[in-house]
C-alpha cells in the first residue's frame, strides 16, 4: 500500500509539472517575442536619433558659413558634442575582441571563469581610456561619462542595451602597446590559455565610433559668459 501510494504521488506530481510546463510555454514564447520586438524598436529609435543629430549638424554647418559669430558658435557646439559623445567619430585606433570559451567542462561547478563578465568589459574599457582612446564603442554602443556596463542575469548590458557575444570594443586613438601592457590585457592573454576565452587585438586605420544615441542629461550647469 505504501509503495502504491508513493507511486501514485510521483505520477501525480509528474503530470502536474508537465501540465504547468505546457501552460507556461505560450507565455514564455510571448515574452521572448515581446523582448525581440522591444529590441528592434530600440534599434530603430537609436538610428533615428543618430540621423536627426546628423541633420542638425549639417544645418549648423550651413549656418556657420553665413557669418563669423555663427561659425564660432558652431565650433563651440561641435567641441561640446564631441566631449559628450553626441557626434560620431572616425579615425585610427585599436579593435579588441573578447568572447566566452567555446566549450565548458561538464564537471565544473562554477562556469564563470569560462565566460566574459561585465567586470571584464569595464576593465577593458578603462584600460583603453588609459591607453589614450578618445572615443570607445562596445558592440556599436558609444561609451560616454554616464554609460553603465553591468550584468542582467547572464546578459551584459551597455547603456541599457543587451549585448550578445562576441564583444567588440572599438577605441579610436588607443595605443596598442600601452594597452597590451595593461593588467587586464595580461590577464586576458593568460585566461585565453587557461580557459579558452577569446581575446584578440588589432590595429585599424578606419574605425567608426557612432554617436551616443541616449539622452544626454545635465545635472550641473552655469551661465556662459556674454
Amino acid at each position: 500500500m505504501v509503495l502504491a501510494l508513493l507511486g501514485f504521488l510521483l505520477v501525480t506530481a509528474a503530470q502536474s509539472a508537465s501540465a504547468t510546463k505546457v501552460a507556461e510555454q505560450p507565455r514564455k514564447e510571448r515574452l521572448i517575442s515581446l523582448i525581440q520586438e522591444r529590441r528592434s524598436t530600440m534599434d530603430d529609435l537609436d538610428k533615428a536619433v543618430r540621423k536627426l543629430r546628423g541633420q542638425l549638424n549639417d544645418e549648423q554647418r550651413k549656418l556657420s558659413r553665413q557669418n563669423d559669430v555663427a561659425a564660432d558658435d558652431a565650433k563651440a557646439q561641435a567641441a561640446l558634442a564631441a566631449q559628450a559623445g553626441a557626434s560620431g567619430v572616425t579615425g585610427s585606433g585599436l579593435r579588441v575582441k573578447v568572447s566566452d570559451a567555446s566549450t565548458i567542462p561538464d564537471d565544473i561547478r562554477d562556469a564563470s571563469a569560462y565566460r566574459i563578465s561585465d567586470t571584464d568589459l569595464q576593465l577593458l574599457v578603462n584600460a583603453l581610456w588609459s591607453a589614450g582612446a578618445e572615443a570607445i564603442a562596445v558592440n556599436g554602443n558609444r561609451v560616454v561619462a554616464t554609460t553603465s556596463i553591468r550584468a542582467a542575469g547572464e546578459t551584459i548590458v551597455v547603456n541599457f542595451r543587451p549585448l550578445s557575444p562576441p564583444y567588440r570594443l572599438d577605441a579610436i586613438g588607443a595605443d596598442s602597446t600601452a594597452f597590451g601592457r595593461s593588467e587586464i590585457a595580461v590577464r586576458m592573454r593568460r585566461w585565453h590559455t587557461l580557459f579558452g576565452l577569446g581575446f584578440s587585438t588589432r590595429k585599424n586605420g578606419n574605425l567608426t565610433v557612432p554617436a551616443y544615441a541616449g539622452r544626454v542629461g545635465i545635472d550641473v550647469a552655469t551661465p556662459g559668459g556674454s
